[in-house]
């Protein structure tokens, strides 16, 4: 696993630990003259999300100058991607850090920043597309596309990546220090008892965003993480509301503290999890993360271009960088989850490749599930997460 220098030769907008940023406008409005509407071109007329009709790309437009200005989740690339990019293709790319999709969702509603390329996780690319806030993909732009694994390109959210790339995927479920946590839950549901079970010195976080810590409570009463029953949103609710006692932050950038020793148990996703149990494990200190018999989120993040992209060109060249399978296997070995790229794991390193944690059974996959909220859905779970979060 390489050193982790964030910072190394990028210009960082804002710090990783701090999820609110401020926008930046990049570019010119002459990169929009590349744009081309897809119902008067070549690349097809499909209609966008919100009725609007679907932009792409011109094959022949040339690459811009850029910065690339790319949102991304915490700590979430390999900088020797970027700088590799960059030596190849010549844009410098600017990293700006989000802590939730409804965070990045927000911003991009607000239309306060010119995002290059996104990270949103599958419902968050279905949001983008029925808003008509994603843009269509140009295959041309995209020839390494051929190595993307083939269940990733028949996604429910963007089934042909018509507007999505998959970036990668994982599981999220509880992680825990064995020096404070003596029980050994096998479920969502026993881990949820163990958290109501805490003694109160005990550091407890929790991921933020309505779909997140609702996920879990859900899947633990035996729902699906999809309901539209406010019946069953309330009970997870109330699930989540009996153990707010002995929850100390609510917070999606954690790895760094977690690194330290700093949380004792918490809500956290598995190849972020095992960067954690590494650190740790230099500290003779063991953390484990749940692999969950039964029920609990599988989730697959992926690579958007927005509508409002500067550098579009620029972007689809990114997308492309990061599907050669030895760029691929940098960025596995770098944030520690699977790349869906044909040919990954025989440039990825063997340990992490066979590590359980972060390429989970497939027998244990095929029992979980993958959000699909509905903005029915997403209202209920926001309401129900506000009154959490006040109690």
């Amino acid at each position: 696993m390489p050193d982790h220098d964030p910072n190394a030769e990028l210009n960082i907008l804002i710090p990783r630990n701090i999820s609110r940023r401020q926008a930046l406008q990049i570019g010119g409005a002459g990169a929009l003259s590349l744009w081309v509407a897809a119902c008067g071109g070549s690349s097809g007329g499909e209609s966008g999300g919100g009725g609007a009709a679907a932009k792409t790309v011109a094959t022949a437009a040339p690459i811009e100058k850029g910065p690339v200005l790319l949102a991304n989740w915490q700590d979430y690339s390999d900088p020797a991607n970027y700088k590799g990019y960059q030596s190849s293709l010549g844009p410098k790319i600017n990293v700006s850090g989000y802590g939730s999709n409804e965070e990045l969702l927000a911003k991009l509603n607000a239309g306060g920043s010119a995002f290059d390329i996104v990270a949103p996780t599958g419902y968050a690319v279905k949001t983008m597309i029925d808003k008509g806030q994603a843009l269509k993909l140009n295959r041309d732009l995209i020839p390494n596309l051929k190595n993307l694994q083939d269940k990733f390109t028949k996604t429910d959210y963007d089934p042909g990546n018509v507007y999505s790339v998959a970036k990668d995927y994982g599981v999220t479920s509880f992680y825990w220090r064995t020096a404070v946590v003596k029980e050994q839950p096998k479920t969502l549901a026993e881990a949820f008892e163990v958290l109501k079970s805490l003694p109160k010195s005990a550091r407890v976080n929790v991921l933020e965003g309505s779909t997140q810590n609702f996920a879990l409570a859900l899947l633990a009463l035996d729902f699906s993480l999809n309901t539209e029953d406010p019946g069953e949103i309330d009970q997870a609710k109330e699930l989540l509301k009996s153990v707010k006692g002995n929850i100390d932050t609510i917070n999606s950038t954690y790895i760094q503290r977690a690194s330290r020793g700093d949380i004792d148990f918490g809500m956290g996703w598995n190849g972020d999890v095992a960067r954690v149990i590494e650190a740790r494990a230099k500290k003779d200190d063991e953390v484990v993360f749940l692999v969950p018999d039964g029920k609990t989120e599988y989730w697959v993040d992926n690579w958007v271009i927005p509508t409002a992209a500067k550098n579009p060109v620029a972007a689809h060249k990114w997308i492309n960088y990061v599907l050669d399978p030895k760029a691929a296997a940098a960025e596995t070995a770098y944030h520690q989850y699977p790349v869906p790229v044909k040919g990954v794991e025989e440039f990825a390193p063997k340990e992490i490749v066979n590590n359980k944690v972060i390429y989970v059974d497939e027998a244990k996959i095929a029992n979980y599930e993958t959000q699909v909220i509905t903005p029915k859905g997403q209202q209920l779970r926001d309401r129900a997460y506000t009154e959490f979060k006040a109690v």
